[in-house]
């Protein structure tokens, strides 16, 4: 084969692989429709991702899911953390955290923290404009008669049943991860050379792994969503994008244990 049809088959690679992925779905999914669409729509995604060297975004997908997944597991074997199950979580969460943060190093998708990455007026500025969205989403809300969210109100229940520090690091540091994972891989490893493309892609699948269910919670999640992917697409700074997603975790947590 010459470097002519290599060339071709890398021009369609794309396309080429698509029956592939077509027939594996059906194969192995359950034949409802609806999941086929979904089988097909996941597979296709992790097929070009890797088919155009961008696979390392599936890395960072999965070390953001671990800390969740080992809590999950955990709650699975005892109805609560003992001091065994809390170390696990801390080791699992510690080697997520590390790792995440040295691959992206590697990759040059962010760079090492500086005093200057944290300018505290555009992180106030942030959390600001989230309080806002926040606020208008509530006013939304109670005009649909719907005022909680599915993801909320799972989070509410874990909140019961697993230490209070756990769910603090897990909440908080979730921006950390997200950020990574739903803003920085996206813009700098995913569609690095198709910014727009990148916004609405880092906009929807942010508030699409929320879990939204309904208007309201499409609001919650996709307002919030916007502010960070804005706030990312301009200044492309994965620390100032952090610490604002990161505090407004934490305030959370902290209305939550007021109430």
């Amino acid at each position: 084969m010459n470097n002519t049809h290599l060339e071709q088959l890398k021009k369609w690679r794309w396309l080429i692989c698509l029956p592939f992925v077509l027939l594996f779905a059906y194969l192995f999914s359950p034949h409802t429709f609806s999941v086929f669409l979904l089988t097909v729509a996941v597979l296709y995604i992790i097929a070009l991702l890797f088919l155009y060297g961008r696979a390392s975004w599936l890395l960072f997908f999965g070390l953001s899911l671990l800390p969740m997944v080992t809590t999950s597991l955990i709650l699975n074997f005892h109805k609560k953390f003992n001091l065994l199950d809390i170390l696990v979580f801390m080791a699992l969460f510690s080697i997520s955290l590390v790792f995440s943060y040295l691959l992206a190093r590697k990759k040059q998708l962010i760079q090492a923290p500086k005093r200057r990455n944290f300018p505290l007026g555009k992180i106030l500025i942030g959390l600001l404009t989230l309080f806002a969205f926040s606020l208008f989403s509530s006013m939304i809300g109670k005009m649909l008669h719907s005022t909680g969210t599915v993801n909320q109100d799972a989070l509410n229940e874990l909140r019961k049943v697993i230490p209070i520090g756990i769910f603090a690091i897990q909440t908080i540091f979730a921006g950390f991860f997200e950020e990574l994972t739903y803003r920085v891989a996206i813009f700098e490893l995913v569609f690095k050379k198709q910014p727009k493309i990148a916004f609405i892609v880092a906009c929807l699948l942010f508030a699409y792994m929320h879990g939204p269910t309904n208007v309201y919670s499409w609001l919650v999640y996709g307002s919030m969503s916007f502010t960070l992917t804005t706030i990312y697409a301009k200044y492309r700074n994965f620390y100032l994008n952090m610490s604002i997603h990161m505090l407004w975790n934490a305030i959370g947590i902290v209305a939550a244990l007021l109430v």
